[in-house]
């Protein structure tokens, strides 16, 4: 991925609108570009900041900075559960399909 490409992936990540494959891709550039990161900090800390007035939350010492790194830690562990899941769908299918063929040899071997 490249800068250009981060950067436009910047408001998507803080909507939380990414898919898990642009999320793990966003997340690895942001985490190697120091430049995409100070970017992606500046949107999230501004987008926090607002919610924050609009919430008119009387904790105005949170550490917004300490956020973000929150924000990537779900969003990899977020990655991380979509991942296994997949892994649990292909083998459960894979196992499925193991049964079916094995019913037909069964059923196969009945008739001869």
């Amino acid at each position: 991925m490249n800068c250009q490409t981060a950067e436009s992936m910047v408001n998507r990540y803080i909507e939380h609108d990414l898919s898990v494959d642009e999320l793990e891709d966003f997340l690895e550039h942001v985490e190697n570009c120091p430049s995409c990161y100070d970017e992606l900090e500046t949107y999230f800390i501004v987008h926090a900041a607002m919610q924050q007035l609009d919430e008119q939350s009387r904790d105005s010492t949170l550490d917004l900075r300490e956020l973000l790194e929150e924000d990537i830690r779900k969003s990899k562990h977020y990655i991380l559960k979509m991942r296994f899941r997949r892994a649990l769908s292909g083998m459960g299918f894979c196992a499925l399909i193991a049964g079916l063929g094995g019913f037909l040899i069964y059923i196969i071997m009945q008739v001869l």
